[in-house]
């Protein structure tokens, strides 16, 4: 499990926490706060200049949603992030967000078999 992995499975557990409980209570939302300095950065969350997107992910996100799947995977490689740490981002970053809706286990598998077949070459 990558470092981002795990810092999103600690926030997910603490929302869930808080959710259970109805309140934060001041080292929920410290630890939080925490987590999310620690979120941004990583790779996924690091901020682009002169770009129309603010962070590597977004970037990585909007070539997918242009169907330009290729370019998109070569990206991953370029950065150097892994399809579990990217999809993470997308989950995280666009929550809820209809723009995400094609990223179903299908299209995650096959980027997978896509990204480790070029990553080899």
């Amino acid at each position: 499990m990558s470092e981002q992995a795990k810092i999103l499975a600690q926030m997910q557990e603490l929302v869930m926490n808080i959710l259970k409980t109805g309140s934060v209570s001041e080292e929920e939302g410290k630890k939080i706060d925490h987590l999310e300095d620690l979120l941004h950065e990583q790779k996924c969350f690091q901020e682009l200049d002169n770009s129309e997107h603010d962070y590597l992910g977004e970037e990585i996100a909007s070539l997918f949603l242009k169907n330009e799947k290729i370019q998109a995977i070569n990206k991953l490689i370029d950065y150097n992030i892994t399809p579990e740490d990217f999809f993470g981002f997308a989950e995280y970053h666009y929550e809820d967000e209809e723009e995400i809706e094609m990223f179903t286990d299908i299209f995650i598998a096959d980027v997978n078999k896509v990204y480790l077949a070029q990553n080899k070459a």
